[in-house]
């Protein structure tokens, strides 16, 4: 993108994420720079690096969530857990969040499993909805409830393994997330 031409927030979100697919570490400056724009402009329009990776990532989490739960099979929890199954297999085996998470796994963790990161609540917001739906009779707070629960299991398990060049224990995340759900049902 050239100087002349009339870039916005979205024209760096948009680039920062062709940065991320390519596994190339997203740099501020480096950006600002192809957009021909100041630092600074791109910190008010996106905010700090760490906001911008997680603005990046929750856009591919909720399309993979959203492939996941089209794919998913059964009824019921049933369906759920291999809702759940399905997304976890995607993701982990997803290499530009492999990438970020092995070569920056501190902030690779913060951004995704931290309480209150905006990774974790997009997921759990997704698989909320789904609980709801699910007909256990659960409140919305339960569901959302359970759904913060299970995210946290599945990160731990799939993100936590994986920061430490672990293999993802998917099927034993599995195994708790539905001893969890079928307890609360």
């Amino acid at each position: 993108m050239g100087v002349s031409e009339k870039v916005g927030r979205e024209d760096a979100v948009r680039l920062a994420r062709s940065h991320y697919l390519a596994l190339e570490r997203i740099d501020m400056q480096s950006l600002a720079s192809e957009l021909g724009i100041g630092r600074t402009t791109l910190y008010r329009w996106v905010g700090d690096r760490e906001s911008l990776i997680s603005e990046v990532l929750v856009g591919l989490v909720r399309i993979s969530l959203r492939q996941s739960s089209e794919e998913a099979r059964g009824q019921g929890l049933d369906r759920i857990v291999d809702e759940m199954r399905r997304f976890m297999e995607t993701t982990a085996s997803f290499e530009p969040l492999r990438h970020l998470v092995q070569a920056e796994p501190e902030l690779g963790l913060r951004v995704m499993i931290a309480p209150g990161s905006v990774v974790s609540k997009a997921i759990a917001e997704g698989l909320g909805q789904e609980l709801a739906d699910a007909g256990q009779g659960w409140s919305p707070n339960e569901a959302r409830e359970l759904a913060g629960d299970l995210t946290q299991i599945g990160m731990a398990y799939v993100w936590g393994n994986i920061a430490t060049h672990s293999p993802p224990e998917i099927d034993r995340a599995l195994r708790a997330m539905e001893r969890m759900l079928r307890s609360a049902a």
